[in-house]
């Protein structure tokens, strides 16, 4: 794969990440997000099959956006947070038992600030869309080593976050097929890079540390309409 290649892969992955708006929706159901995906996937051998299952995207933008918050931002539960931190090891001492912005988010920030980016204030700085699209900023400055340092550090809990989506409540067809895919093509960037996979104790620790820190999330949160 060269540098367009990668950058082209993150970059879709990325949209799929993202709260659904009316652009995407369309391009999801006119099945042009799947051409330009199984283009993407090809060279690094991932299957994928074509084809806009029934069912796969609600009827409206906002029952789309439903089904992404309630698979990744709680609104049904069991849920699977979206963001590294709640994946990953946590500050000693008091405050230690968060859920959202640690240490991960705090060197996304940092990131974020020696380039001179702006994130957007919808989104976590250690959400995967932003995680995905800073990974295509390394690959397009020309800087291989910190891309693979990148994906073995930032992006190693994508297995324990596929686990979650598949033992979540919410349904959201679209989301989980998603999540699977880019399981998949994870194990084959890894593969390419050269990084290691993440072990099955890594994974159930990853795991354990997102089932401790949402405990107490409400069960039911309202809509949108």
């Amino acid at each position: 794969m060269d540098e367009n290649d990668w950058e082209r892969l993150y970059g879709l992955l990325s949209e799929c990440f993202k709260h659904p708006d009316e652009q995407f929706t369309e391009d999801v159901s006119a099945g042009r997000l799947e051409s330009e995906l199984a283009e993407a996937v090809e060279p690094l051998g991932v299957e994928f099959e074509l084809g806009v299952d029934e069912g796969l995207v609600p009827e409206t933008e906002a029952a789309f956006d439903n089904e992404y918050i309630a698979l990744f931002e709680a609104f049904e539960t069991p849920y699977a947070p979206i963001v590294e931190s709640p994946y990953k090891e946590w500050y000693e001492g008091p405050g230690s038992d968060g859920l959202l912005n640690g240490p991960p988010a705090e060197d996304m920030q940092r990131r974020y600030a020696a380039m001179d980016i702006d994130f957007p204030d919808a989104y976590l700085p250690d959400h995967l869309a932003l995680l995905l699209e800073y990974a295509s900023i390394l690959v397009e400055a020309g800087t291989p080593d910190q891309h693979r340092a990148f994906v073995a550090d930032h992006l190693d809990w994508i297995p324990a976050f596929r686990r979650l989506v598949e033992e979540a409540a919410a349904e959201s067809q679209f989301h989980r097929r998603y999540v699977r895919l880019t399981g998949e093509i994870f194990a084959q960037i890894r593969n390419r890079l050269d990084i290691d996979d993440p072990t099955t104790e890594a994974i159930d620790d990853m795991i354990g540390r997102v089932e401790q820190g949402r405990e107490g999330v409400p069960d039911e949160k309202e809509f949108r309409e």
